[in-house]
Order: C-alpha cells, then structure tokens, then sequence
C-alpha cells in the first residue's frame, strides 16, 4: 500500500532537526542527573556518551528500515506487510498508545514543575485546557504547523538554558569529578539504560520519514541533532557533577533548576522562574509532535479522521492529568513510560530490523 504525500505537505530535510530536538529533550532535562548517577555515580558521563552512540545506531536502522521496502515509507504499512493485517493492526494500535503515553507524561511533568516551583495552590485543570487547545491549534495544522512550532521551541529553549547553566561557572569544583573510572562496566551500563528515557522521542522518525522531501538526505541532520542533544546531555549532567557533592545530587530532585535558582537577576529576581516560563512553548512543540504522531498511525492504520483521535487523546490526557495529582503516582507513570520506551527502542525497532533485512535479502523483494 503505497502513501504518497504532496510535496505541500513535507518539509526540507534539514528541518527534521526541530522535530526531532522537541521530541527528545523535556522536562527530563531538567531532572536526569539524579537518576542516572544511581548506578554509576559520577561516572555516568561514560553512560550518557554510550547511550548517545547507541541512538546513532539507532537512527541507522529506523532509516534502513523505513527505506528498504518498496511503496512502504511509514512504521504502520511496514508492520502490516511483515506481521499481517490483524497482528499489524495490533502492533500499530500499541505504538499509537504508546505515543499518546508520552505525550500524557510530557503533559504532566511539566505541570507538576508549575506547581512545584510557581503556583503550588493553583487550581490547574484551567491551565491544562489551555495547554489541550494549544496543542489542538499546532496538531490540526499539520505537519508543517507542527515542526513551524518546533522551530521555535528549539530557539527558545537552547538560547536559555545555555546561558542560564553558564553562570555557575564560577562556583563549580572540578575536583568532584575524580576519581575516575572507579564503577564496573555493569554500573555503567545499567546507568546507560537509565538515560535511554530521556531520547525517547526518536522514534518519531518511524512517521515523520514519509512528510520529508527527498528523506534520504535527512539522515545527516537526524544524526547531527542526535549529536547535538547528547554533547547538552553531558554538559549539563558535567556542570552538575562540579556544582553539587554525589551525595547532595542524589537528594535533589531538580538539580538544573537548582543550580541556575541561586542567582536573581533584576526585575525577574529569580532564572529558575523564566526557565520554567520559557520552557511552555518547548512542551507544547513535544507534546504536539508526539500527538500528531498517534493521530497519523489512526488514519493510516484504521482510516479514522485525524482531527477525531485529536479530540479523543487531547481529551484523555486532559482529564488524566486532572484525577493523578500524587507526586509518587507521576514517578510511577513516568517509570512505566520509561521501560516501555527502553524495550521499544532496543527490543521493537531492532526486532523489526532484522525482519526487514531477513525478508528482504533470504526470500524475497516485498
């Protein structure tokens, strides 16, 4: 079954950087040192660069998989001619929720970061409305409405945080790094699994692949931005392994906004406030994506109008977000996220590599 799309509706292929750079880094960003120290203390930087080569070998395969078939560039049509129309239909159904999951997660996070930081008595079902018919705005433009956003988030937020980070220059201590080398090759592994949740979200190639003109010569810039995220990884996670003691790191649950919270600037008084404010539109543009994804698998998979599942999810998530209010509730749900997302990336997409590679050279074109 052959989708083609109009050129009217794709986008240039170095664009897929801004999609992508939304979909991977969130709020996660914001917590990560915390977890990923559990394992491999202040040698996780080892991690973060491992994981980081593992998503670029990643990236090879979701291109190999999704150019290798003729008249089948997108995740769903793939899965009907390998496993069949029933269990396709099956598979696609759990990406569909799977991609609705994390827009749900993303969705909450972020909110549980308002009422943590700024408002902790506010009343926020208003507040995720209005979150719902943003995202309504972005997702009902398409694609191109989509990644117009992502362009802006990823301004946005790198011109931020970037600079913000920087001015703890003068109280880091480089000392707390050593010594070196001093965890198993275990630690650093089980610490790598760990940082695989934070680029989940690179699996939305698996639907953005078909709506980039000429995709073949998006795969560089996929690369380049996967390379990219990983070295403000290791940045960030360095500069909090210099500003804070092991210990201290594995009892603050924000460590970036604590390190940036310690200067107050005028008119603003305190970073933190501005980075979390800033930080609005970067989760729209991640939690839009990630929606238009599972709206995209719907219509190609079971016919269903687009702008339908859009109503449905957003309305889902909405009210989810109202009912789980309990902060250990919403570690639990993003812990459940996070294994999903680790057998997807590292079980799902080489399993169905393999298929493709197997099918396609043992028995025959498909």
């Amino acid at each position: 079954m052959s989708n083609e799309i109009s050129d009217k509706y794709t986008i240039s292929p170095h664009l897929i950087v801004f999609p992508l750079y939304v979909s991977m880094v969130g709020v996660g960003i914001m917590t990560y040192q915390r977890r990923v120290i559990e394992h491999a203390g202040y040698n996780a930087w080892i991690s973060v660069m491992l994981t980081g080569i593992i998503m670029h070998l990643l990236i090879w395969m979701l291109y190999k998989i999704l150019s290798s078939i003729e008249d089948s560039n997108d995740i769903v049509t793939i899965n009907h001619k390998l496993f069949g129309k029933l269990l396709g239909n099956l598979i696609n159904l759990a990406i569909v929720l799977y991609f609705v999951f994390g827009a749900f997660v993303k969705f909450k996070v972020y909110m549980e970061m308002i009422q943590v930081w700024l408002f902790p008595s506010m009343n926020f079902l208003p507040v995720s409305i209005v979150i719902a018919l943003l995202v309504y705005y972005a997702v009902s433009g398409g694609i191109r409405s989509v990644t117009g956003i992502s362009v802006w988030a990823t301004i946005i937020s790198l011109v931020s945080i970037i600079p913000q980070i920087s001015l703890t220059f003068p109280f880091l201590h480089p000392m707390n790094l050593l010594p070196l080398l001093n965890h198993s090759a275990s630690d650093i592994l089980l610490s790598s699994k760990d940082m695989a949740f934070e680029y989940l979200g690179v699996e939305t190639l698996l639907f953005l692949y078909p709506f980039v003109r000429t995709p073949e010569k998006s795969q560089k810039w996929a690369h380049f931005i996967m390379l990219l995220v990983t070295l403000l990884y290791l940045m960030i996670l360095i500069l909090a392994f210099m500003f804070f003691t092991e210990e201290q790191l594995r009892h603050t649950i924000w460590p970036t906004l604590n390190m940036i919270g310690i200067f107050e600037v005028p008119l603003l008084q305190r970073l933190e406030y501005m980075a979390i404010s800033l930080w609005f539109i970067k989760i729209i543009a991640g939690i839009s994506i990630f929606i238009w994804a599972a709206c995209r698998g719907m219509k190609v998979a079971f016919h269903l109008r687009p702008r339908l599942s859009l109503i449905v999810f957003l309305t889902a998530i909405t009210a989810l977000c109202h009912f789980i209010i309990d902060h250990r509730t919403v570690e639990r749900v993003s812990e459940i996220y996070s294994n999903i997302g680790v057998y997807f990336l590292y079980a799902y997409i080489p399993f169905v590599f393999l298929c493709v590679m197997i099918r396609k050279k043992l028995i025959k074109p498909i």
